[in-house]
């Protein structure tokens, strides 16, 4: 007699009452002894509840997947088919009711009742449980009748294996389980390795590793496969974007945009690049294409007010971020590039609102505090001030433009110590930090610390920045500086502030 078959089943805890209508179903099938069928009741008080489920999804010959909008969305559900998706189990999923599953992994399998007619539009519903158990039971005879697989695999069947762990690694993707997807990636490729869609995955899974070098690799090899794929081609330029690599980012997107015109992120992501570059008509050109394309594009929207303000049409600027926030409320980056904009033009309250916003999307969004600290330094409100800059650098702690506006409110408050302390690590942080340098000589200068000054100003001149020139852009000259401060500078450092007579 053949050794009953393991169906275990998925489902979401809301459709208990299905599962155990399916149980009851099963019923004949178990008492002939060609199933033996589990669940999570199955689990004993004191078991390791993850344990025992992934344990026997392993052990089983066949998944029953009762399917509906709840089940779809559970990540336990999700990550049990996962691990069903494997050339040794069988996955079946049921459908309880209308739900968007044709869209989702499942709709790789065979679904039951026939025709996908959800249980729940049956009449009376026992007729679809029978269909199900009619479908399974024709399932379970064929493999216990199968005769012993042929220890060599037809091309027909590579294939098939190929893109099973094709379907698994993009699964895992959606999961963001990058390295699990690698592996599949990996094997789709060692058993076909002319699936140019598992090259460009793969590459994918690397790009979002920060591997970029791997990425490219991959994306080349699924161009060479398939030179049509656009999207092989606009992949590859994200790759090369995050590289620093802007001319090739340029024609991997331009590729990508001939192959498929249609592709607004294309044109979006190469205005980045174009802006990059400096060129920004072209930019702006490109971000007009994408929401040509895509009128609701959020995402070319801030990076065209990105372009704008970069020409100082700051209001054109505006209304784009503006526009951004509007199809995309939680849009991070569009509050704190208004924020920007607004503190441009001197409109310090508003631009406090809208960073405030980035923040409570975003709460360890860096810039957003070292923004916010700046316009309250500009209104005067120094602690505050301070505060934001404090909470930048907690989350960014090489912010080195944090540490000199912290060091420029200290300077306001007058606690010129602690002042220096932030304007030395800015310069650590950047030795070519031109205001945190000027900034640091000028404290010295309120300490009355000469040798100090004498030594900062040379070391500045070394890497090519003239404190000097600093100093008198702030004070005019020397008498306006010992006028405002009443700080009477020794001659030697009154000469090195003084431009020579020509």
């Amino acid at each position: 007699m053949n050794k009953g078959l393991k169906i275990f089943i998925t489902y979401a805890h809301k459709n208990s009452e299905a599962k155990d209508d399916l149980i009851i179903s099963l019923a004949v099938l178990k008492q002939n002894g060609l199933i033996d069928v589990w669940h999570d009741n199955e689990i004993l008080p004191g078991d390791k509840w993850r344990d025992e489920i992934f344990n026997n999804l392993a052990d089983s010959d066949i998944l029953l997947y009762l399917t509906c909008r709840y089940s779809l969305a559970s990540e336990n559900c999700n990550k049990e088919l996962t691990a069903a998706l494997n050339p040794n189990i069988r996955v079946i999923p049921i459908i309880l009711e209308h739900c968007d599953w044709q869209n989702h992994q499942l709709s790789n399998f065979q679904a039951l009742p026939d025709k996908g007619k959800p249980i729940n539009e049956w009449q009376p519903e026992s007729k679809g449980w029978q269909n199900v158990i009619e479908g399974i039971r024709k399932v379970v005879t064929k493999i216990q009748v199968q005769a012993k697989p042929s220890p060599h695999i037809t091309p027909e069947e590579m294939e098939t294996l190929s893109n099973v762990k094709l379907q698994r690694g993009n699964f895992l993707m959606m999961l963001k389980q990058m390295d699990q997807a690698i592996a599949a990636y990996s094997r789709a490729i060692e058993l076909n390795p002319e699936l140019a869609d598992a090259y460009n995955g793969r590459g994918a899974a690397y790009g979002s590793k920060r591997e970029h070098d791997r990425a490219i690799e991959d994306y080349t090899k699924a161009i060479e496969l398939d030179p049509e794929d656009a999207i092989a081609y606009y992949n590859r330029g994200i790759s090369y974007d995050e590289k620093g690599d802007v001319d090739r980012t340029i024609a991997n997107y331009t590729k990508a945009i001939k192959l498929d015109p249609e592709l607004a992120d294309a044109y979006s992501n190469r205005g980045n690049a174009y802006r990059e570059k400096g060129e920004l008509e072209s930019a702006i050109k490109d971000f007009n294409k994408a929401i040509d394309l895509d009128s609701k594009h959020a995402s070319a929207y801030n990076n065209r007010g990105i372009a704008y303000y970069e020409k100082g049409e700051h209001d054109l600027a505006i209304k784009d971020y503006t526009t951004a926030i509007k199809y995309q409320p939680h849009h991070v980056d569009a509050y704190n590039n208004r924020g920007i904009a607004y503190y441009k033009k001197g409109e310090h309250d508003l631009a406090i609102k809208d960073y405030t916003t980035a923040i409570e999307h975003q709460p360890n969004h860096a810039d957003a505090y070292s923004n916010r600290g700046n316009a309250y330094a500009q209104k005067g409100e120094h602690d505050l001030a301070i505060k934001d800059y404090t909470t930048a650098i907690k989350y960014q702690p090489n912010h080195a433009s944090a540490y000199n506006n912290r060091g420029a409110a200290y300077v306001s408050k007058g606690e010129f110590n602690a002042a220096i302390v932030n304007f030395t690590k800015a310069i650590k942080l950047d030795p070519d930090y031109t205001e945190a340098c000027i900034n640091c000589g000028m404290t010295w200068l309120y300490l009355r610390r000469w040798e100090n000054f004498r030594s900062d100003l040379s070391a500045a001149r070394d890497v090519g920045i003239d404190i000097a020139i600093g100093f008198r852009n702030v004070y005019g000259s020397v008498a306006n500086f010992e006028r405002r401060t009443g700080i009477q500078l020794p001659e030697d450092i009154a000469a090195m502030l003084t431009p020579r007579q020509k």
